[in-house]
């Protein structure tokens, strides 16, 4: 078989791979959000399907590889394909793993973000009735929140607790991925950076600063959401940005450019 034979059965599998990974996302989506619904707004069973197509996803990424690493590196040898030629098509399934990693986290999160929404909705529904102030009768917005919290008037500045009732605490399950929908370009850009460093040859202390400053930004991102979510986690801002970082730092503090640069920490 020749070099170009392969090369289309090569780009062929691959294409077949991308096409069944998109029907899988668009059947989640849509399954997710219907079981939802189905089942009277209970996450769970939403929670175990996404799992199982979750799965399939992953072995469709092993897939890929495994297929490259049994037959298709071999067939391009044997083809006489010169090494530079066979990287270059290596690096075609390095490009599909990566954009199937990146659009199953972008599903995963839009299907319980779309759920936490859904769940907020039907609670504020579940009320029954207005939000309004107990002393002045003015009414008051409903915060996008799953606890309990007090909203002040505006008009006769009254503190008003505020319940959100059992939907509404059910709600709290999605806060982590309402967090990660909020901070989705700062994710891609500290992904980016982690990948930059994991190719660097040499790494060098520039790499991992960049990479630090991508995941500060991240956590600041995805904290800020939360704390809008959950304001009773806003006073613990600082220390869970921190508390983020730590394992970060405790890697960098074995990387040899960034002890060498005295472990120069953007967070003390």
């Amino acid at each position: 078989m020749s070099v170009a034979a392969v090369t289309q059965r090569w780009d062929g599998f691959l294409a077949q791979v991308r096409e069944r990974f998109g029907q899988i996302m668009r059947e989640a989506e849509e399954g997710c959000a219907a079981l939802l619904q189905q089942t009277s707004f209970d996450p769970q069973p939403m929670g175990n399907a996404w799992t199982a197509i979750e799965l399939r996803a992953k072995q469709l990424e092993s897939k890929i590889e495994d297929t490259w690493s049994a037959q298709v590196e071999q067939a391009f040898e044997r083809a006489g394909a010169p090494p530079p030629a066979i990287a270059y098509e290596r690096t075609k399934a390095d490009a599909l793993r990566d954009a199937i990693e990146v659009e199953r986290e972008r599903v995963r999160i839009k299907i319980w973000s779309d759920a936490g929404r859904a769940l907020h909705a039907r609670a504020i529904a579940e009320l029954g009735r207005p939000f309004a102030c107990v002393r002045c009768t003015a009414p008051l917005e409903v915060p996008f929140t799953y606890r309990a919290l007090n909203v002040t008037c505006p008009r006769c500045r009254n503190v008003n607790g505020f319940e959100p009732g059992t939907f509404m605490r059910a709600g709290e399950v999605c806060v982590h991925p309402l967090s990660e929908e909020a901070a989705w370009p700062a994710w891609l850009a500290m992904r980016q950076a982690e990948r930059a460093w994991r190719a660097a040859r040499p790494v060098t202390i520039h790499h991992l600063k960049a990479w630090e400053r991508a995941q500060i930004e991240y956590w600041r991102a995805y904290l800020s959401a939360r704390a809008r979510l959950l304001p009773d986690t806003a006073h613990a801002f600082d220390a869970d940005l921190r508390g983020r970082m730590r394992a970060f730092y405790e890697q960098m503090d074995r990387e040899r450019p960034w002890i060498e640069a005295g472990r120069p920490r953007d967070l003390a």
